[in-house]
């Protein structure tokens, strides 16, 4: 029989049994389970399973369907629960914080008047906008039937992280830096921001890039596996040279709204910290591709993000 010892900060400890089992034989599922049940506001997604070593750091026992003896857990092993706070699954934190650009770039345009008096929108104001809510809606789209999330919540708190950059530099900063009379039609007259070639160039460009990173997304889709069964890494679309070459189509996507913009001061905040955030994602991913395949398979001699760069 299992017989576990649970610690939990605040709370005192308690003893959870599994009569008749090894620990092959329990999942950190039903230990989770077993927790709520003696402390039902601690729900499942609120926890955090850990094993104390005796040397490094705790184990975490972050896959719910592995097994804990999986995890190195002996009959009479204490356990440590830490309580993560109030959830929200990561689906819905992804569709609100997209929420925000598609609704917030259209107010802009339609009431920037009342900021800045009434001024006639540049064919790029317009087509900023058109682009900037197709991408969102894109994303939307994307996080509502395509992605594959490797936790099923997080805490609430990142709902305002991620609404902060969202709502507030892509929905509102550019909103209050774009949209506004020096962008206007009379302001870019005989510029180069008002030439059609110009305009359409970047659109093209911007389009073929959200396209490529949506076979991205399709393809990495194809690549889930039961859990337990081994990981397989993605080919092609650029992921032959690239190991997260859905942050480079992303990254490309951007870098043509930048330039589109004449390189306007909301877009290169958005963009420096969209980068930097994307670059850190690929650092992690590649250092665990890294552990999980033979490194000289993969990622071989690909490159993080961008080619010749990182």
């Amino acid at each position: 029989m299992v017989s576990l010892s649970i610690s939990i900060k605040g709370k005192p400890s308690i003893t959870v049994d599994f009569p008749g089992k090894r620990p092959d034989k329990v999942t950190v599922k039903e230990v989770k389970a077993a927790v709520e049940a003696k402390f039902p506001q601690l729900v499942a997604n609120r926890q955090r399973l850990k094993l104390p070593v005796s040397e490094g750091k705790p184990v975490a026992l972050t896959d719910e369907s592995r097994t804990i003896g999986s995890y190195g857990v002996k009959e009479g092993s204490q356990l440590q629960v830490k309580d993560l706070g109030r959830q929200i699954e990561y689906r819905v934190l992804y569709l609100w914080e997209y929420a925000g650009p598609i609704f917030l770039n259209p107010l802009f345009v339609q009431f920037s008047f009342l900021l800045w008096g009434k001024y006639d929108l540049s064919t790029l104001q317009v087509t900023y906008r058109n682009l900037t809510v197709f991408h969102f809606i894109k994303r939307f789209l994307e996080s509502a039937f395509v992605h594959d999330f490797s936790r099923a919540t997080v805490p609430l708190s990142y709902v305002y992280r991620n609404c902060l950059y969202y709502w507030g530099i892509n929905g509102i900063l550019i909103g209050l830096t774009l949209y506004r009379p020096a962008y206007s039609a009379q302001a870019l007259k005989g510029s180069i921001l008002d030439n059609p070639n110009w305009i359409r160039f970047w659109t093209v460009f911007i389009l073929i890039n959200e396209f490529i990173n949506f076979l991205t997304h399709l393809h990495l889709r194809t690549l889930r596996t039961p859990p337990g069964q081994p990981r397989k890494f993605p080919t092609g679309l650029g992921f032959d040279q690239i190991v997260c070459a859905n942050y480079f189509w992303e990254t490309l996507q951007v870098i043509g709204m930048v330039v589109m913009s004449g390189f306007d001061l909301g877009n290169l905040v958005y963009i420096s910290i969209a980068t930097y955030f994307m670059g850190r994602w690929a650092g992690q991913k590649y250092r665990r591709y890294k552990k999980e395949f033979d490194p000289k398979v993969y990622p071989g001699k690909r490159w993080k993000m961008f080619p010749f760069i990182y």
